[in-house]
């Protein structure tokens, strides 16, 4: 008996019946071959990457067919209020559209919309800073938490400087330093120094090269402010930022010199170079230097840079208010001349979330705009990790009230 074709004599049958079984097989197969190479066709011409076991590789501009729809940006210019599925619960204040025509598209009116074009800093990257942000306890579950939740999210290394320990954030305890706007200059200076000792504890090659100094109630934009960074040498003594005045330094200071200090708001640069100079003289400043009624420790550290021969390196994009102030104050012209800002000051918890998201939209819309898929991909991978590590925290720090 042929196993195949069943009890049936090879003899008894024409050479097209034989083995019909077989034939369907063989058919099947070079069916699902040819639909196995159109579905990748397709996938490839549909998509910038070809997904393997491990990874993502990219296909050449060139063999990609991919074209994008007319581009829009996500916030500005699809104004209307339907962009996702409306809940079947009562509709919330909190849903995307709504918010978004509320809170998020005032802002394509005042600062500026870059839609493309986009270049990241060559130089440096967040890994490279050490974020110093001066806080206390008042506002600790207020504008810290906010800044926390936001851009710092997304930050590897820095630090919250405050008299007042409290883990969620985490805070680096500054002993005996208070909590009102006089103990600005016992965190900042004494809080220098805490750092620097735990950097001093890291190898050469994983110690930080920049140190950014802001308050919590500052907005930062970490990816365009990189870029202030480019062409700057960090084993150099730097002192780095903008939105600049002019003073004469206090205290006992001979002879008196009158220095350029960057805002302190919007927040500046301490290269590591600077930073390691500024150690041995920290202490005697704060306690003997300056005077113990000046809260302003932008202006301090910055005569004490003078003390050391170290001027301002002015870059721009340091704003010291909110967008729709600094627009008023400047005029959309000067305002608008850098169309990527570093950051903004006096930003309150509402706002920094409105910002943050608004600004995370913008920068998307330039990578895909640009067919940025690596950087696009990088980002967004980024960001859903630091959004799940954002709800495990507020997990843990969150009691909700008994029902």
């Amino acid at each position: 008996m042929n196993f195949i074709c069943g009890n049936r004599s090879p003899k008894t049958l024409p050479a097209s019946a034989k083995c019909p079984l077989l034939v369907c097989i063989t058919c099947l197969l070079a069916i699902g071959i040819i639909t196995m190479l159109s579905t990748k066709a397709t996938r490839e011409s549909l998509s910038p990457y070809i997904l393997t076991s491990f990874s993502f590789t990219p296909i050449e501009k060139s063999v990609c067919n991919y074209t994008l729809p007319t581009f829009e940006s996500f916030i500005c210019d699809n104004t209307r209020i339907d962009r996702f599925p409306q809940t079947s619960t009562t509709p919330s204040n909190n849903s995307f559209d709504v918010y978004r025509k509320k809170n998020l598209e005032n802002y394509c009116s005042i600062v500026p919309i870059p839609r493309g074009g986009w270049t990241k800093a060559t130089a440096y990257t967040e890994k490279d800073i050490v974020f110093v942000i001066f806080t206390a306890a008042v506002f600790f579950h207020t504008r810290a938490t906010a800044a926390r939740d936001t851009w710092i999210s997304r930050i590897t290394n820095y630090y919250f400087l405050s008299a007042t320990p409290y883990p969620y954030l985490p805070v680096s305890v500054v002993p005996n330093a208070g909590e009102d706007k006089l103990s600005n200059m016992k965190k900042l200076f004494y809080g220098l120094q805490l750092i620097y000792q735990q950097q001093m504890k890291l190898s050469v090659s994983n110690r930080q090269k920049w140190f950014y100094i802001a308050g919590c109630d500052t907005f930062i934009l970490p990816h365009h402010l990189l870029k202030r960074l480019d062409g700057l040498d960090y084993t150099k003594p730097l002192l780095v930022g903008g939105h600049s005045g002019r003073i004469t330094c206090r205290g006992d200071i001979n002879p008196k010199i009158t220095v350029e200090f960057p805002s302190g708001g919007a927040g500046f640069f301490l290269s590591m170079k600077l930073f390691e100079m500024m150690q041995p003289n920290l202490t005697n400043f704060v306690e003997n230097v300056w005077p113990h009624t000046s809260e302003i420790s932008d202006v301090a550290l910055t005569c004490l840079a003078a003390q050391l021969g170290v001027r301002i390196t002015r870059r721009g994009g340091f704003w010291s208010n909110v967008p729709d102030y600094m627009l008023r104050k400047h005029g959309r012209a000067s305002f608008h001349r850098d169309l990527e800002p570093n950051g903004f000051h006096y930003v309150k918890p509402d706002e920094m979330y409105a910002l943050d998201e608004f600004y995370v939209n913008q920068y998307m819309d330039r990578l895909i705009s640009d067919r940025n898929w690596n950087e696009l991909i990088q980002f967004t991978r980024r960001f859903v990790s630091s959004h799940y590590e954002l709800l495990r925290k507020k997990r843990r720090e969150c009691t909700l009230p008994k029902i």
